[in-house]
């Protein structure tokens, strides 16, 4: 993480030019294809992040954002998450003696302020720039669990809490964008990379499968590629406009 600071930290400082562009305000959606590593990568795969980004950028090209995103993800890599409860043989039974269906995703947020730095490109018939940010946040993450076919005493709604995992904790995110705005308003996106580092700990009092107190501390990291098409509602040439 601080290799990543010493290498966008110069750019905030040796990029100072003004834009005619004042106190824009900007919404925008995005979507994230994120990776995870350390404690993160043994309980979920790959997950997506969907989510919008309320910013304000002033006239020394600042940008002071707020931004939300909805982990969505259907890889779960922890095992014999239901042990002591799926019988000899390994399946659970419903409380008409059938096998339900159950489903396992990824579930979570990611909330940040954000404060970053646009640097401006000289691109032909364009307004594009790079953008450099750090952020303050909160994470949190989950095993969501879907029962189908017929009631399951052993997974109630309470009792489903002693087997999600739900983790949650502070929060730092750094990301670079591309930003690319055409002068006809025809071609706007965004792409960039952002990684995200959480320090989560157990939400939940007791671990079902182990029958454990929870109180593991981790350290889990999400590095994604994100991506955005932009729509313009004002030409630019007017004191703002929106981009998603």
């Amino acid at each position: 993480m601080r290799y990543l600071f010493y290498l966008f930290f110069p750019i905030f400082l040796l990029s100072q030019e003004e834009d005619k562009q004042t106190n824009i305000f900007m919404f925008s959606l995005n979507y994230s294809y994120q990776i995870p590593e350390f404690d993160l990568k043994d309980r979920f795969g790959p997950n997506s992040a969907l989510g919008f980004t309320l910013t304000k950028k002033n006239n020394k090209n600042y940008l002071f954002s707020l931004s939300a995103n909805s982990i969505i993800g259907d890889k779960i890599r922890e095992e014999n998450i239901f042990e002591p409860i799926d019988g000899n043989n390994g399946e659970i039974i419903n409380i008409d003696g059938q096998i339900p269906i159950v489903r396992l995703f990824e579930r979570g947020a990611q909330v940040h302020f954000d404060v970053g730095k646009k640097i401006k490109l000289n691109l032909k018939k364009s307004s594009s720039g790079i953008i450099t940010s750090f952020g303050l946040g909160f994470v949190y993450h989950k095993i969501f669990i879907e029962t189908l076919m017929g009631e399951i005493p052993q997974l109630n709604e309470e009792l489903k809490k002693g087997y999600d995992r739900l983790s949650g904790g502070f929060s730092l995110k750094q990301s670079i964008m591309f930003m690319y705005l055409s002068d006809n308003d025809k071609i706007n996106f965004h792409l960039g990379l952002e990684v995200i580092e959480s320090w989560t700990s157990d939400l939940r009092v007791q671990n079902y499968t182990t029958g454990a107190i929870m109180n593991e501390s981790r350290f889990d990291m999400f590095i994604g590629l994100k991506f955005g098409w932009i729509l313009p509602l004002k030409k630019r040439t007017t004191s703002s406009f929106y981009y998603y």
